[in-house]
């Protein structure tokens, strides 16, 4: 915990200094990273040198303690209103940056106070992986006593059980219609600037998307064969495509609030991205609406922050009224799907890494070797925002990527490419599709590559991001709301090799953005 303390200064630059080791003391106190420290105790003397030219001498205020349970640190800085435009460029791309490690230092103005707070996560002292072993062990264990108990107690303790899962279960659907639009949204707008969006970032996000539907495909066509197929001569199959056809047209929503009213995921995509791209064109033209969807995406993290916390609890209950019931067909669709899942997640990224050494010439082992940091980051935490500055420093040091393209790519791949992801969704999908009886045909197949796909591209990089999207993807594919339950515990396992995954996968996109471009760096490349 951190120590409680308010100090008062004079805007100067000596004033500047001290507030700024004041703020990295209260860094350190809350256990935040040494790079992180140094990222954010940079970002604030920048931008308070910069008010220092407008509002010189004028009263500082640092604060430092807890607030709602969660430790924060302030500055106040009393005067007129800084515009955007007084702020110093750079602040944009390491509020970025800060943001994607889960820090950012939130501006705002008040009482006549301009003002910089960062609200300091909590450190676990126990990782998200250890947590959720704990859960599962007990749900197994408490599970199988409970079917030696009467059945009146097994009922009674259902009737206690099964609500707190569902309780749970509507706190993930609730969310999931503005986490997905916010994520689409602030992903886009926060790429900068269009000039940030020309040729390198059209050539980047053209390589995201499109490789994101061909590995979908492809991991699909392989996937598949493992499953009971139907393939119908009749007019059902036509019947099928239509209405795939049918899905693709009603993307675009006749108005902006139905899309949430009923759910409708597709359309949250599209208008996320519409007005992402708006906010991206209108610069500061929109300032304030930029600066409400910025709050927005806070308040909809922070909750889903608190949510994520809660899905070793949500395992717990799901496995332990698994466990209770006659789950022979369940447990062995959750097995395939896990299977599937940590077999093909390995050989995807080898499949990267080695076309990478080819189109290259660099040493597989090499590559391996540079890449496996960002990797374990991903596979023991579950969080692509963990593993932020190591990828940012692999992608910068040793494979020779420009900081023009790691810059926009990692901080926008980490939102959008996630190939791993795609390999969990289509497993999970087939195996539950497979439990519940549901008719595996090709228009259903074509119809979960462009559903996983798109809500790949919508689930927040963070530990249990991707649980709302189940929900989405069951209604679309008519697997009964049942297997939520199962496919979350699926998820909860199987999301470690998948951020590892979608990690390797992106820093591999990366290096070849780069080489198109003729901005790669092969000298630092080839180098061991």
């Amino acid at each position: 915990m951190i120590e409680a303390k308010r100090k008062e200064y004079k805007l100067s630059l000596e004033a500047i200094d001290d507030v700024s080791k004041e703020f990295s003391q209260t860094l350190k106190e809350a256990g935040v990273d040494k790079k992180d420290c140094i990222r954010l105790r940079l970002s604030l003397e920048e931008i308070l040198e910069g008010w220092l030219g407008s509002i010189p001498d004028a009263p500082v205020t640092y604060v430092a303690r807890r607030r709602l349970g969660k430790d924060y640190a302030e500055v106040r800085v009393r005067g007129h209103e800084i515009s955007p435009g007084e702020d110093l460029e750079d602040y944009a791309l390491s509020n970025k940056l800060l943001a994607q490690a889960g820090l950012s230092l939130n501006k705002g103005y008040s009482n006549g106070e301009n003002t910089l707070c960062v609200y300091i996560r909590k450190k676990r002292k126990t990782g998200q992986m250890q947590r959720l072993v704990v859960a599962i062990v007990l749900a197994v264990g408490l599970g199988l006593l409970q079917r030696l108990l009467p059945n009146g107690v097994q009922s009674t303790i259902r009737a206690v059980t099964d609500p707190l899962f569902s309780l749970i279960l509507n706190l993930l659907c609730s969310i999931s219609s503005p986490m997905i639009f916010l994520a689409i949204c602030w992903g886009i707008f926060n790429v900068g600037d269009m000039s940030a969006m020309g040729r390198i970032g059209k050539r980047v996000i053209s390589r995201f998307v499109i490789l994101t539907f061909l590995v979908d495909a492809i991991a699909t066509a392989f996937i598949v064969w493992f499953f009971p197929l139907e393939f119908s001569i009749d007019g059902t199959s036509l019947s099928g495509f239509s209405e795939i056809y049918q899905i693709v047209l009603d993307i675009v929503p006749s108005n902006i609030v139905s899309p949430f009213l009923e759910g409708n995921t597709l359309q949250i995509i599209f208008l996320g991205a519409a007005v992402g791209f708006a906010l991206l064109v209108l610069g500061d033209r929109v300032s304030a609406t930029r600066a409400i969807i910025e709050q927005m995406n806070e308040v909809v993290s922070l909750l889903m922050e608190a949510i994520s916390s809660l899905i070793p609890v949500f395992v717990f209950f799901s496995l332990f009224s698994l466990m209770g019931s006659d789950f022979g067909s369940e447990i062995v669709g959750i097995f395939k799907a896990l299977a599937i899942t940590f077999v093909l997640c390995p050989v995807l990224s080898l499949v990267f890494i080695a076309v990478l050494s080819v189109r290259y010439k660099v040493g597989f082992g090499m590559l391996v070797r540079k890449l496996l940091p960002t990797f374990l980051i991903g596979v023991t935490t579950a969080s692509s925002a963990a593993a932020f500055a190591t990828n940012m420093e692999t992608c910068e040091k040793r494979l020779g990527i420009p900081e023009t393209i790691s810059h926009f790519a990692v901080p926008l791949g980490q939102v959008i490419f996630k190939p791993g992801a795609l390999i969990g969704f289509t497993a999970v999908c087939l195996c539950m599709a497979e439990n519940y009886g549901v008719s595996i045909t090709p228009a259903w197949i074509v119809t979960m590559v462009i559903v996983t796909s798109l809500l790949s591209m919508a689930a927040p990089p963070i530990p249990g991001g991707a649980l709302t999207c189940y929900t989405v993807m069951f209604t679309q594919l008519s697997i009964p709301m049942e297997a939520v339950a199962i496919a979350v515990a699926i998820n909860s396992i199987i999301d470690f090799i998948m951020t590892a995954n979608n990690l390797t996968c992106l820093q591999v996109e990366a290096v070849m953005a780069s080489g198109g471009l003729n901005m790669l760096d092969k000298e630092t490349l080839v180098r061991g």
